[in-house]
């Protein structure tokens, strides 16, 4: 996407409906005429009041009714016209705030988990709310007071300057011309200098809400570790530096409205003394003095409401620019021109030569190569950084990879339609996140159209349907935030029921029955052999029955591939596997008593 300023920005969503834009514009510009006219009758008014003789060219006594008349029927005009006016431009900018936060959340939802990686939660939230809500008056106020404010000077300088024309006043036209730019210049050098600073707060903001939802996410470890202390400075320092933005924000904001007074006090001084002297001097009309006088006072309103403006708009800038990093921010995982639509799968799973980093200059995984067969089920093991998880999260095209290949069914993965891809494969990882839903749309949350004879069948494997069935609500019962309702293990099971009732063909267990104890661990590792006889499983596990009993088990270290077999083969041969599962078993005997007659908790061993 081409880079936008923030003003180009703003017309974009503006101009979303061509049609109400151009509609808003033409009804400004006609109340604005409107407006126009009203001071040459105010001034014809006083005029034909005035007692001395002559002092005025086309007024007369009897023009008064006339002229309330005309005036009444153009305020009334202008203020209709100028308020279907509004009530369009708030339309619009009511519109584009709404295309602002739907955009923000489709960017959001399509960028890769790199971008996630390098960008904090609390300043993305930060940039989706108080972001759009520091844009949102000046998409408001922008619409409906600037263009009005625009339309009104160049209105205004147009009219004095044919004033001018028509009774060679040129000092007026002058007047206007110069004094007008000048609070426009000085508006726009004042806002020039508060772009930093309320960039400034911008960011300090986006981290006090950062460290602000680390403490309210962690408060437990907090105070586990005692950290209060160090915890309170951070968010005090980042308080303070949000703090001093604001203050020094003020000072120039201070500035605007003295500075445009200065200069529309000025301007009304000047007119009445070149006035004077023309009148007393050179004859001229004292209607023509008023009209100006009049001109001068309409100026005021749009002149103030621009340099309010241009505040609003430095202020907006500062989150528009936030927000812009969000939309234009583009996805590191990109599908295919012509992607291959994948409606099913066998799962054969392939990786050729893989090697990659979530930097450059740090490879995690070197040269992996294995080969899955469909409907086979392979243990990777490894030591603590050895690139374990990482595999699989390149699998589903959570990442690309840095050089060779992963192949679906002979396919390179970067083919597949991802939608497609990802739709055929299960992921159920250690860390469980579950939204505040019921259990049934928890469950259901990969397949909109999930039968209630699926849910139950997906529970029942993952052995979590006994619990569900105690619950008064039953599967609509809602979870908590994050699951918080739930303990570590019902969780873990409900995330393997959501895994399940989309009927992968690909299934990813990432140690995925580590908060569940030894026998419901045999209970869903029971379960779920109908499911694997038909599905290519992936396996991460601490537990060495799963090991044992897998088709494969590959052996990692520091990234690379140093064991590849069976268990027989690789307890034979390959001196970590021994090393780990040795030591995975001694871990197992001390947490169960092994019965010598091979009951469930013994054929774990």
């Amino acid at each position: 996407m081409k880079a936008l300023t923030s003003l180009r920005m703003i017309f974009r969503y503006w101009l979303h409906n061509r049609r109400d834009f151009a509609i808003y514009a033409t009804l400004q510009i006609l109340a604005t005429v409107l407006l126009l006219f009203i001071p040459s009758f105010v001034a014809d008014i006083v005029a034909s009041l005035d007692l001395t003789e002559s002092v005025s060219q086309w007024a007369t006594p009897d023009s008064l009714l006339f002229n309330l008349v005309v005036i009444l029927a153009l305020a009334t005009l202008s203020f209709l016209v100028s308020r279907t006016a509004r009530i369009t431009g708030a339309r619009i900018a009511a519109r584009s705030i709404y295309y602002v936060r739907k955009d923000i959340q489709d960017a959001i939802y399509r960028q890769s988990f790199s971008y996630f990686d390098k960008i904090e939660t609390g300043q993305l939230i930060a940039r989706a709310t108080s972001d759009v809500d520091q844009v949102d008056p000046l998409f408001g106020m922008g619409i409906v007071m600037g263009f009005q404010s625009v339309f009104q000077l160049v209105g205004v300088i147009f009219a004095v300057w044919l004033l001018a024309a028509m009774f060679s006043v040129w000092e007026f036209a002058w007047i206007f011309t110069i004094f007008i730019p000048a609070s426009l210049i000085g508006s726009l050098y004042l806002t020039a200098k508060l772009r930093p600073i309320y960039l400034e707060s911008r960011e300090a903001f986006g981290a006090l809400t950062s460290t602000i939802r680390e403490n309210i996410v962690g408060t437990q470890v907090v105070r586990m570790f005692g950290t209060q202390a160090k915890e309170l400075g951070k968010f005090s320092s980042n308080n303070k530096r949000f703090y001093d933005a604001s203050v020094k924000s003020t000072k120039f904001n201070s500035i605007f409205m003295p500075f445009n007074f200065m200069l529309l006090g000025g301007m009304i001084l000047l007119t009445l003394f070149i006035g004077g002297n023309l009148i007393l001097n050179n004859g001229m009309d004292l209607a023509i003095l008023l009209t100006v006088q009049s001109y001068v006072t309409i100026v005021i309103f749009p002149l103030v409401m621009l340099g309010q403006l241009f505040i609003m708009y430095v202020q907006a800038d500062a989150a528009l620019t936030r927000i812009r990093e969000v939309l234009e921010s583009t996805p590191s995982i990109v599908e295919d021109a012509h992607p291959i639509s994948a409606k099913s799968i066998r799962g054969e799973v392939t990786f050729d030569h893989v090697a990659f980093g979530y930097t450059p200059s740090n490879r995690v995984l070197n040269d992996i190569t294995f080969h899955v067969t469909a409907g086979t089920q392979i243990a990777i093991l490894g030591t603590t950084g050895s690139g374990k998880s990482t595999i699989i999260n390149l699998l589903p095209r959570f990442y690309d990879v840095n050089d060779g290949h992963i192949l679906v069914d002979g396919i390179d993965v970067k083919k597949y339609k991802l939608q497609d891809l990802r739709r055929h494969i299960g992921v159920v990882s250690q860390d469980v996140f579950l939204f505040d839903k019921s259990i049934k749309e928890n469950i259901a949350l990969g397949k909109d159209d999930a039968t209630m004879e699926e849910i139950v069948h997906a529970a029942t494997i993952a052995d979590i349907i006994d619990f569900i069935e105690t619950l008064p609500d039953k599967y609509d019962t809602r979870v908590g935030e994050r699951g918080m309702d739930l303990s570590g293990g019902q969780k873990q099971r409900l995330s393997i029921a959501r895994a399940l009732v989309i009927r992968p063909k690909i299934l990813i267990l990432d140690d995925s029955t580590s908060s569940v104890d030894v026998e419901t661990e045999y209970k869903i590792q029971q379960a779920l052999e109908e499911v694997m006889r038909d599905t290519t499983t992936i396996i991460i596990t601490q537990r060495i029955s799963t090991i044992r009993n897998a088709d494969q088990i590959m052996v990692l270290d520091k990234g690379r591939v140093v064991g590849l077999g069976t268990h027989e083969e690789l307890i034979q041969s390959n001196v970590l596997y021994r090393q780990i599962y040795e030591t995975l078993l001694k871990k197992q005997k001390k947490l169960i008593a092994v019965p010598e007659s091979g009951t469930k908790e013994g054929s774990l061993v």
